[in-house]
């Protein structure tokens, strides 16, 4: 979730990224870069939440800078923190507090996402988005934990689905 004040804006920004994420690479490593500053300085913004929506805007902007001169670093990086973001949200971990095991199993995710992602660049780019995508979905519409995790992962399956199903067309023609 982006932030409670902003659930429509994290709707629409995770279902760009759950049907498009691939197609609009730049976009997705900026809200990427976007949302992990966010979401790691909300412990801290209650004195001045205008900092941290600079600071989040700053980290997008150069996430979409890496993105479009870097490509590979950009990549890694994006799927570092989609990949840790994602495992946040499945296992319902709570980043503001982090403690040791939520740290590592954050770290893991992330690192595995990173190498998944320099591997694997294409799919690894429609994975990633689809769970960076279904990650602020769930996130904005706050469901049950139970229901949360299986919405997480069918519209993560979902977004893999659509934005394979778009590659496989562009392909075609």
């Amino acid at each position: 979730m982006i932030g409670p004040e902003t659930p429509l804006l994290a709707l629409l920004a995770g279902l760009v990224l759950l049907v498009a994420g691939r197609r609009l690479f730049w976009l997705f490593v900026g809200l990427v870069g976007f949302i992990t500053v966010y979401r790691w300085f909300e412990p801290y913004s209650a004195a001045q939440p205008s900092g941290r929506w600079l600071l989040a805007i700053l980290a997008g902007i150069v996430g979409i800078v890496l993105a479009i001169f870097l490509q590979w670093v950009a990549i890694a990086v994006a799927g570092f923190f989609a990949g840790g973001w994602f495992a946040v949200q499945l296992f319902g971990l709570h980043m503001a507090h982090a403690r040791g095991g939520d740290l590592l199993i954050f770290v893991i995710a992330g690192v595995i996402a990173a190498v998944l992602a320099m591997a694997l660049f294409d799919l690894a780019l429609v994975i990633l988005s689809s769970l960076a995508g279904s990650d602020l979905i769930v996130g904005a519409l706050h469901p049950r934990p139970g229901v949360a995790k299986m919405l997480l992962l069918i519209l993560a399956l979902v977004g893999i689905a659509v934005q394979m199903g778009f590659t496989a067309r562009r392909r075609r023609e």
